[in-house]
C-alpha cells in the first residue's frame, strides 16, 4: 500500500505518487518583482489619494475667512495623509502577496510570515521611493532657484549701482518696525515736540544702520545700553520726540520685534513637530497596512490553489 504524502501548506493528504520536493530543498521564494510591483502600485494609489485630498481641501479653503479654519484644514489634511498612506500600502502589500509564487514550506506557518514579510518590503521600497522623489524634487527646485538668481544677478548689480537705496532694503517685517520707530511725533514745540523744519530727514544709510542694530538686538535677546541711547538720539532727531519719549519708543519697538521673531520661531517649531508626528503616524499605519495586505493576499492566493486542487 502506497504511503500518503502530507501537504504542509493546506493540511491535507495528496494522492499516491504525487511528486513533492525533498524537505531540505523546500522553501517559499521571496519575489522581488512582486515587491517592486506592489511598491509602485502603493506609491501610485497614495499619490492619487493625496491629490484628491488636496483638491477637496483647496475647494473649502478661503482667504477671506469664510471657510474652515487653518487648524481644521491642517488636522483634516493630516488625517487624510494617514488614510492615503494606509490605503496605498494596503493595496501594494495585497498585490505583492497575491502575485508571489508560493512553494510548499518545510515549516508549518512559514507561508504567513513570508507573505507578511513580502508586504513589509513593499512598504520599505515605497518609503525609499517617496524619499528619493522628494529629494529629487528639492534638488531640481534648488537648481532652478540658483539658475534664476545667477541670471538676474547682473541686472540686480546694475540696479544697485544706479540706485543706492536698493542696496539698503530690508525685509518686510523689519521695515514695519523701522517705520514704527521713526513715526513722526507731535508737531507742537510747547508739548515737547520739535518743529518740522528742525527735524533731520532719515536717509538710507541711517535706516540700514538702525536695521542692523535692531536685528542684532533681536538675535542676542537684548539691546546694549549704548545702542539704546544711540537709537533714542536718532529717533529724537528724526521724529521730534523728546529724549525720554524716544527711549520709550525704542524699548517698545525692541520688545515688539523680539516678540514677533519669537512667535515666528515658535510657529515654525510647532509646524515641524506636527509634520514629524503625522509623518510618523502615516508611515506607521502604512507599514501595518502593507503587512496585513500581504497576509490577506497570500491567504486568498492559497485558497485559490486549494480550490483548484480539490476540483
Amino acid at each position: 500500500m502506497a504511503q500518503a504524502v502530507y501537504d504542509r501548506d493546506f493540511g491535507r493528504e495528496l494522492g499516491p505518487g504525487t511528486a513533492v520536493a525533498p524537505a531540505d530543498t523546500v522553501r517559499t521564494p521571496f519575489s522581488w518583482s512582486a515587491a517592486i510591483a506592489g511598491a509602485l502600485a502603493a506609491t501610485a494609489v497614495a499619490i492619487i489619494l493625496i491629490a484628491l485630498g488636496s483638491g477637496i481641501g483647496l475647494s473649502f479653503a478661503s482667504p477671506y475667512g469664510s471657510g474652515p479654519s487653518a487648524t481644521t484644514l491642517t488636522v483634516a489634511a493630516a488625517v487624510w495623509l494617514v488614510m492615503a498612506q494606509s490605503m496605498g500600502f494596503a493595496t501594494g502589500g495585497y498585490l505583492a502577496g497575491r502575485l508571489r509564487s508560493p512553494a510548499h514550506d518545510a515549516i508549518v506557518g512559514e507561508t504567513t510570515f513570508r507573505d507578511a514579510a513580502q508586504g513589509f518590503v513593499v512598504w520599505a521600497l515605497g518609503v525609499v521611493a517617496m524619499v528619493v522623489m522628494v529629494g529629487m524634487l528639492g534638488l531640481v527646485t534648488a537648481r532652478t532657484t540658483a539658475a534664476v538668481v545667477s541670471s538676474t544677478a547682473p541686472a540686480a548689480a546694475e540696479t544697485a549701482r544706479n540706485d543706492q537705496s536698493s542696496a539698503t532694503q530690508t525685509s518686510a517685517t523689519m521695515d514695519y518696525f523701522l517705520d514704527l520707530m521713526f513715526r513722526p511725533g507731535s508737531n507742537d514745540p510747547a508739548a515737547g515736540g520739535m518743529a518740522p523744519a528742525n527735524r533731520q530727514p532719515l536717509n538710507a544709510e541711517t535706516r540700514a544702520e538702525v536695521s542692523r542694530i535692531l536685528g542684532r538686538s533681536v538675535a542676542q535677546g537684548k539691546l546694549d545700553d549704548a545702542d539704546r541711547t544711540y537709537l533714542a538720539q536718532i529717533v529724537s532727531a528724526r521724529t521730534g520726540l523728546p529724549q525720554d519719549a524716544a527711549q520709550q519708543r525704542v524699548a517698545m519697538v525692541e520688545t515688539k520685534a523680539r516678540d514677533a521673531v519669537k512667535e515666528a520661531a515658535d510657529k515654525t517649531a510647532k509646524a515641524g513637530a506636527y509634520f514629524s508626528f503625522w509623518s510618523f503616524m502615516s508611515l506607521l499605519f502604512g507599514g501595518v497596512a502593507a503587512t496585513l495586505g500581504g497576509i490577506l493576499g497570500g491567504q486568498l492566493r492559497d485558497e485559490g490553489r486549494l480550490s483548484a486542487a480539490r476540483s
